[in-house]
């Protein structure tokens, strides 16, 4: 029996049309897709009620203010200034009306009087908190996977009929109740390979010939039923390939009835959770981070949707929110580093598929976020899930906003960005439990704040002083910051290994933050400077070596930029290892070589996961950035001298090794090389940029079947292993390191070009 949620007419209001055809019920999916959008109406009001009634609290404006007012507590408390260690003298004069609304932030939830300092001495936070215990409808009676570290997980199952009940699809839940009485649930999965017996597989294809496969494969892996686009519903291969009484169900929107389901299935787990949303072109990893530190400095139990990892607290979450453990054996584990021009297998390894996960697997990670304890959660919006409605189903409490990209007002994609980060602040509606932070220098503010226009709004800036977290002083080094920030509430002096402009916006919005949810002062210093790292930006690498090595994810011109002007006048030399990846849009290769030629003393422009596309194919689209005069200095010469000598004539490196060392603009396809080269080159004062890859352990190869395969290489641990060995290259005293290649065989090598370089030559003579 097979039921279809899918496309037919009817009025919005008039209850959902169904029509009965060879043994298919089909259900209007149009007016269900509208019905989604009415209970996402004005301000989400509406569809906090259903994530109320899907938890089993009452659903009225009575029960949803009682929930409401349960759910926040109270945080801030007055401050003894002489006890904030680093909080310097309060801002004389301030106008407190200039901070709007500042008595109706929302509050850190947990307790009744968490930060009252009146009765809490400080360290004592985590006695007055209030840890959410597990929803009444979920037993708690289950097995305890996580031992004593976590309270006992609740098993879940339901009726199929109850489930579609709680999620308030009447119509589909009678059938269901009519036609599969005994049919249960006992999990919602969307990922073919993790479906377990009693599983609904909600199937979302990349090809819709896939649906056959997939749905035999549910089938075999004991599901209980099958989500199915609507699409599929006159596929007779699908009909052939599930038994007559197993339950077939078909939705206009796979993804957004799915996420209903879960969090009816899951008992609405962002409504028990502080969830701190940070969306933005650049900077959601560094500010998420930030303000997990914050919250974990007030003995929060935090989990964390991110680029980096799913977590809660020091521990690991895989993507159906259960403690992560490796499922095979990991080939690397004893290994110091990779090695050179060979791919290390890549297996046993954490990985986080996307930033922002489905909106299925949202709701599964908080989920396991609260059953766990948590009482908060900072969750990464990338435009991209926005955009594709995986977050519709969401509860924040307040919304932060980092920084668009500056081609925002010139690119339609990044314009079709600002309207998908937009939404997130229009779902903003409760100014007593909701609340926006905004960069009040950004291009995109005044958009940002009429989106949030129904909430309390904290800016924050470096160039307005308006704002009403501000940067007064920044001072900066090659191994960490000073920034001294002007607050509502008095002036803060935060030191950080964070360096760069782009992370004082970072380090404000994350105070911003702090001030909405009425985190005392102190503590808001605390929980940032206690961040020592942020894996993979601005990731300082020290092992007591003279010089900074720095590792950092910035993969485009602008974040390239940022991060190499924080540097500039500040080392002697800057030595900069950065590569592109391969099967992606070639366009800003040439200006990201640009930007590292201007900012950089050294450059090697090596490998950057290549994929499919040939590595000298990618390091020539980059080097098509160096200056015209600088690469037409050597147009005489028969081979062009900025590529990897690999590809050259054994005769010819010398002369290719001269005319890069000259210029020192390097080539190195193998990045092995490249930071080992970098690091055994860079002498006391310098810093060595290791740029792109950030805080990601694999490269991506090219397999000789057209498919990509993974190799572990990590730039940090790369690093860690190349500064070891410097202990050994400091004995060769004789080795002059200051150029590649080292030593000094070519420095009394002449060619027709080298010296001097204004010196004409013959075809002839050319080499």
């Amino acid at each position: 029996m097979q039921l279809g949620l899918r496309g037919g007419g009817g009025k919005l209001g008039g209850g959902l049309h169904t029509r009965h055809s060879s043994g298919h019920i089909c259900i209007a999916g149009r007016q269900l897709r509208v019905l989604s959008r009415h209970y996402a109406a004005p301000y989400g009001r509406a569809k906090s009620r259903l994530l109320l009634q899907a938890a089993g609290e009452p659903a009225g404006d009575e029960g949803f203010e009682r929930d409401a007012e349960r759910l926040m507590g109270q945080l801030g408390g007055d401050m003894d200034e002489e006890e904030a260690g680093q909080i310097l003298d309060g801002l004389e004069g301030f106008d407190e009306e200039s901070l709007r609304n500042l008595d109706q932030f929302p509050e850190l939830m947990g307790a009744d009087n968490i930060g009252n300092q009146d009765e809490a001495e400080e360290g004592e936070y985590a006695d007055s908190l209030r840890i959410p215990t597990p929803s009444s409808e979920a037993s708690t009676s289950g097995s305890d996977p996580d031992g004593d570290k976590y309270p006992p997980q609740p098993e879940r199952g339901y009726h199929a009929h109850e489930l579609f009940d709680k999620a308030a699809l009447e119509e589909v839940a009678d059938y269901l109740r009519e036609k599969f009485p005994e049919a249960c649930l006992f999990g919602l999965q969307s990922e073919i390979e993790r479906v377990l017996p009693g599983d609904l597989y909600c199937c979302e294809p990349m090809d819709l010939d896939d649906v056959p496969d997939l749905v035999q494969r549910a089938v075999q892996a004991q599901a209980a039923a099958v989500l199915l686009p609507e699409q599929a519903y006159h596929m007779s291969s699908v009909r052939e390939s599930v038994p007559e009484d197993f339950p077939v169900l078909y939705a206009g929107d796979v993804s957004e009835l799915s996420q209903r389901l879960a969090v009816a299935f899951y008992d609405a787990p962002s409504r028990d959770l502080l969830v701190v949303g940070v969306t933005g072109s650049h900077g959601k990893t560094t500010v998420s981070w930030l303000i997990r530190g914050m919250l974990e400095e007030m003995e929060q139990v935090t989990g964390m949707i991110g680029s980096v990892e799913y977590a809660i607290a020091e521990d690991r979450l895989d993507e159906d929110g259960e403690l992560w453990v490796p499922r095979e054996e990991d080939p690397a584990a004893d290994r110091e580093s990779s090695v050179p021009f060979m791919v290390t297998p890549y297996a046993g390894k954490y990985t986080v598929p996307a930033t922002t996960p489905p909106g299925l697997q949202v709701q599964k990670l908080l989920a396991g976020v609260r059953d766990r304890g948590g009482t908060c959660a900072v969750v990464e919006c990338s435009s991209y899930a926005m955009a594709n409605r995986e977050l519709d189903w969401l509860e924040v409490g307040v919304v932060v906003h980092t920084r668009l990209s500056l081609s925002a007002e010139s690119s339609p994609k990044m314009q079709q960005q600002l309207r998908a980060e937009l939404a997130l602040f229009e779902k903003l509606y409760d100014p007593t439990t909701q609340a926006a932070v905004i960069n009040l220098d950004d291009p995109a503010a005044d958009l940002v704040k009429a989106s949030a226009s129904a909430v309390p709004v904290v800016t924050y800036g470096i160039d307005n002083p308006d704002a009403d977290v501000y940067a007064e002083t920044a001072k900066m080094d090659i191994w960490e910051s000073e920034v001294i920030v002007r607050t509502p509430l008095g002036k803060l002096q935060i030191i950080t290994p964070l360096l760069g402009k782009h992370n004082v916006y970072n380090i404000l919005a994350a105070v911003a933050t702090g001030i909405c949810l009425k985190i005392p002062l102190k503590s808001i210093v605390a929980g940032i400077e206690a961040v020592e790292v942020v894996p993979g930006r601005s990731e300082l690498i020290d092992e007591g070596q003279g010089f900074s090595v720095i590792v950092d994810a910035a993969d485009t011109p602008e974040a390239v930029d940022a991060m190499l002007s924080a540097l500039a006048g500040k080392a002697k030399n800057i030595l900069t290892v950065i590569g592109c990846r391969g099967q992606e849009s070639r366009a800003p290769r040439p200006y990201i070589s640009e930007v590292v030629h201007a900012k950089s003393d050294l450059v090697i422009f090596t490998n950057d996961s290549p994929r499919q596309e040939p590595p000298e194919q990618i390091i020539q689209d980059m080097v098509a950035g160096l200056p015209e005069d600088l690469v037409s200095r050597y147009s005489g010469y028969v081979y062009f001298p900025f590529q990897d000598q690999g590809h050259v004539p054994l005769w010819f490196e010398p002369y290719l090794q001269r005319a890069q060392r000259t210029t020192k603009r390097y080539v190195m396809e193998d990045r092995f090389s490249a930071i080992r080269a970098a690091i055994g080159t860079a002498g006391p004062g310098d810093v060595v940029v290791i740029l792109g890859r950030g805080h990601k352990d694999y490269m991506e190869y090219g397999a000789e079947d057209d498919t990509t395969v993974l190799g572990w290489f990590d730039d940090r641990v790369e690093a860690r292993s190349a500064l070891s060995k410097l202990t050994y290259l400091d004995q060769l005293s004789d080795l002059s390191r200051n150029k590649l290649p080292w030593g000094s065989a070519l420095d009394d090598m002449e060619t027709v070009i080298d010296p001097p370089p204004t010196e004409h030559w013959t075809t002839s003579g050319s080499v």
